[in-house]
């Protein structure tokens, strides 16, 4: 998609988000694992050392996936109950599904009680889909064909980890099968919800002023997986991924001239240490730029970036007269990227 031309007229104008009741940390994730780790002479610790999470987050193994989006949803619209009947657009942009129809984008919908001339879709783009929401909600406002827009997305990795952890203690796994699994271990649950809409009737809230996004679907089998599990080429996703990247902020450097200190932080979609680090040097970011959540929460898919942004609000990361950049990469690839204004 061409990058778009400066938006006057979207922001953010609230968010909120929801958290996996059960916090699992990597030491206890790795005892679950000991008689593999054992057999294979792994070293101890090799979880929170490849990958720099020390905890994740997660729901109840029936726990519907789309919960925690809901939650964040009735959290969010419960700040702006004026707004409710107002919006024309709903985006669901979560990864797990509790099936294949209706949409989940429906089921959130009914439970919310949005009204019948809602659009509930379901948009869906690996750990993009939320960044790529809030664009295509963004395009709609700025062209003046809504007003409102309503983004969520709900994550619940309990049952893909369950189903990880019986596949690796079998007794036939390999070393290679540990590896190709070892992203399926790095997964958090939780939820998130954003409301977009016109800045004139919001001056206060962070200004949407351009998106660029690229693709690079050559490299479409690298992270292949659904709740039974998830298989990667880790090395050459990191590869692919921050080389998407690099190419995606020079997009924005042409299109609005963009320049690594012009940021005063960047919330991003984040997978690991080594992603966030290689993201970072990749788009020579000064120093601690990046606002991390990993250690703390892992890989959330979709609901990081936005969850992120809640958390770095919440800890006055963000304040007014910053400029920050909202941006996720996906499995398949694509990597989207969002300029803010905080007023």
């Amino acid at each position: 998609m061409r990058p778009s031309p400066c938006f006057t007229r979207a922001a953010i104008i609230g968010w909120a988000r929801d958290l996996g009741s059960e916090r699992l940390s990597s030491t206890a994730l790795e005892e679950a694992l000991a008689p593999l780790i054992r057999r294979l002479n792994l070293p101890r610790g090799i979880l929170a050392q490849m990958t720099g999470i020390n905890y994740r987050h997660l729901y109840p193994v029936d726990w519907p996936t789309h919960l925690g989006g809901l939650a964040a949803a009735k959290r969010l619209l419960t700040a702006f109950p004026d707004l409710t009947d107002r919006l024309e657009l709903h985006f669901s942009t979560s990864v797990g599904r509790d099936f294949l129809e209706p949409s989940v984008a429906s089921t959130v919908a009914a439970a919310l009680g949005l009204g019948p001339k809602v659009k509930n879709l379901d948009l869906g783009s690996a750990c993009l889909g939320f960044v790529d929401g809030l664009d295509l909600a963004a395009r709609l406002i700025e062209s003046q064909s809504l007003d409102y827009a309503l983004v969520t997305a709900g994550e619940n990795s309990r049952p893909l980890l369950e189903n990880t952890l019986s596949r690796l203690l079998d007794p036939q796994t390999t070393v290679q099968d540990f590896f190709r699994h070892f992203a399926s271990l790095t997964l958090g649950s939780g939820g998130a919800a954003m409301l977009v809409g016109p800045s004139q009737s919001h001056p206060t809230a962070p200004k949407i002023l351009g998106a660029v996004s690229l693709a690079d679907t050559t490299a479409n089998d690298l992270c292949q997986g659904d709740f039974y599990g998830m298989t990667t080429d880790a090395g050459q996703l990191l590869t692919s991924g921050v080389a998407l990247a690099a190419a995606t902020f020079k997009e924005g450097q042409e299109a609005y001239g963009w320049t690594p200190e012009g940021f005063d932080a960047i919330i991003c979609h984040q997978v690991s240490r080594a992603n966030t680090d290689k993201l970072a040097e990749a788009l020579e970011l000064p120093p601690g730029r990046i606002f991390k959540t990993y250690p703390d929460y892992g890989n959330m898919g979709p609901v990081a970036a936005p969850f992120s942004f809640d958390l770095a609000w919440e800890k006055g990361i963000l304040k007014s007269g910053q400029k920050t950049i909202l941006m996720g990469i996906g499995s398949g690839l694509a990597c989207s990227m969002l300029e803010l204004a905080i007023p």
